[in-house]
């Protein structure tokens, strides 16, 4: 049976280590090693140089899904005058997504981080140090990128990452219901979840109230030490079991896309997106083979 979701390469298995891959070369391994699609990361909305490379790249890949990374701020009191200007940023940035895929996602989240800090544990940052303001202007900011993704028809989710605002699943929740928010859902990046000890255990996570819409599933595995606060590592290779996880989001029905990272792995990204890719197959075909080998699965 073929897999019930979207594979989606990152735009992050080629940045870092003196590596200086061309779009054209990144989309062309997506293609190649068998993603359905690619997640580029920011591109600045006026930045027409490299808009017209990234979409000439994805028109001539044969890929057919497109996503972007957008990360905006304006919600502490030392950047919220930048706010307004980051709302049409990010809108501006939305309307060029749709030129190349009229079916794109936007993976959203805000960095600004209420703790001032990015400490080593993270529940002392991000959301966990929010007051009523920052709640407030980040369900403002959603509202606006809501309303713009729904008028331009794509779909949207919302990115936890450590020492952000939305730096857990339950603030993903939170910001989603207090926006009134009606197309974002809420996404998991695998790799920032495991991580903070302020997140449960995956099983919980998945059991909140409002999670039945996840929207996202970003895969990523890494070590806690020798490396501080962690290293990545390839999907098959690290403390967080990958497989595990994806029986889980499988078991309760989940059919969105699953996106591979590779944060900082270097060496050859055509070898770490193939091994991704390759991992996340075997285990669905593992599953499908004998579901009891799933821990997740339906007694």
């Amino acid at each position: 049976m073929a897999l019930p979701n979207e594979l989606i390469l990152f735009n992050n298995h080629f940045v870092m280590h003196r590596r200086h891959y061309p779009y054209r070369t990144r989309l062309a391994i997506a293609a190649d090693t068998g993603y359905d699609g690619y997640e580029f990361h920011p591109i600045e909305p006026g930045d027409d140089k490299v808009w017209d490379e990234a979409t000439a790249a994805y028109r001539a890949s044969g890929l057919r899904r497109a996503g972007m990374y957008i990360v905006s701020k304006g919600i502490n009191d030392d950047d919220h005058d930048k706010f307004d200007a980051e709302v049409v940023r990010a809108k501006r940035m939305i309307d060029r997504l749709a030129a190349i895929d009229p079916s794109a996602f936007v993976n959203f989240t805000i960095l600004s981080n209420p703790g001032g800090k990015s400490t080593p544990d993270y529940r002392e940052a991000g959301s966990a140090k929010a007051e009523a303001r920052h709640w407030e202007r980040t369900a403002r900011m959603l509202r606006e990128v809501d309303a713009h993704v729904a008028l331009r028809g794509l779909t949207c989710n919302l990115y936890n990452h450590v020492w952000f605002m939305i730096d857990t699943p339950a603030a993903e929740v939170r910001a989603i219901q207090e926006s009134g928010a009606k197309v974002i859902r809420p996404g998991i990046a695998l790799f920032h979840a495991f991580f903070h000890l302020g997140v449960p255990d995956l099983h919980e996570v998945m059991a909140q109230p409002g999670m039945e819409r996840l929207g996202y599933f970003a895969v990523l595995n890494g070590w806690p030490k020798p490396a501080e606060p962690f290293r990545t590592r390839p999907l098959d290779d690290g403390n967080i079991d990958v497989a595990a996880a994806l029986g889980l989001v499988w078991a309760r029905g989940y059919t969105g896309p699953i996106v591979s990272q590779a944060y900082d792995l270097g060496g050859d990204a055509w070898l770490t997106a193939k091994r991704s890719i390759d991992y996340i197959r075997e285990i669905y075909d593992r599953y499908q083979r004998n579901p009891a080998l799933n821990p997740h699965a339906s007694a």
